[in-house]
């Protein structure tokens, strides 16, 4: 019986290593996470993926329609392409990689002010009313990132941007479609 007692004891060695082991695991994580500046939201955060579609799951039809949108309203509206493009490797630059918890709220204000001023001057050379839909939305999600700092704002602007570079420009290199835009909303 007393040989079974010392098994189940693990002394002080045993104590020592559980110890430096958590502590080692404790402060990975802070370094990481720090490095990244990232948040426990941002890692058990199921982001809103419902309405998303993998690029792998467009069907034959809807990846014809994206480039018979890319012929049609991509070619008549190079301007807004150009536009949607800038400000599409913007949002990827300041919102990837949970970069959308530590928001420069200043650089987000001064884009979203570029943003409005921009569509203002592009809308009276658009004719097509989806396109014309999908830039009112941004302006107004622009002109709130103006007046509030919430970054579900500047999450949905990214994502338009996103799905609009994939309607108007050669944007190939995603893997989701978000489906927020009129002018993608028939794609399956």
């Amino acid at each position: 019986m007393d040989k079974e007692k010392r098994k189940s004891k693990m002394g002080w060695f045993g104590w020592t290593m559980v110890s430096v082991v958590t502590v080692t695991i404790i402060a990975s994580g802070l370094f990481f996470f720090n490095v990244f500046q990232l948040d426990l939201e941002t890692v058990f955060n199921n982001e809103d993926t419902s309405d998303a579609i993998n690029e792998k799951d467009i069907t034959d039809e809807g990846k014809e329609e994206i480039e018979k949108v890319r012929s049609t309203v991509g070619q008549e509206n190079t301007k807004v392409g150009k536009f949607v493009s800038t400000m599409h490797k913007f949002y990827n630059k300041t919102t990837g990689y949970g970069g959308i918890n530590n928001l420069d709220w200043e650089e987000q204000k001064d884009q979203s002010q570029q943003i409005i001023n921009s569509i203002e001057e592009l809308k009276p050379e658009i004719t097509d009313e989806q396109l014309l839909a999908d830039l009112e939305s941004i302006r107004s999600l622009a002109q709130s990132t103006l007046e509030e700092e919430n970054s579900k704002d500047v999450r949905n602007l990214h994502r338009y941007f996103h799905d609009l570079d994939i309607a108007l420009n050669d944007y190939t290199s995603y893997d989701r479609m978000w489906k927020v835009t009129e002018t993608l909303k028939n794609i399956e």
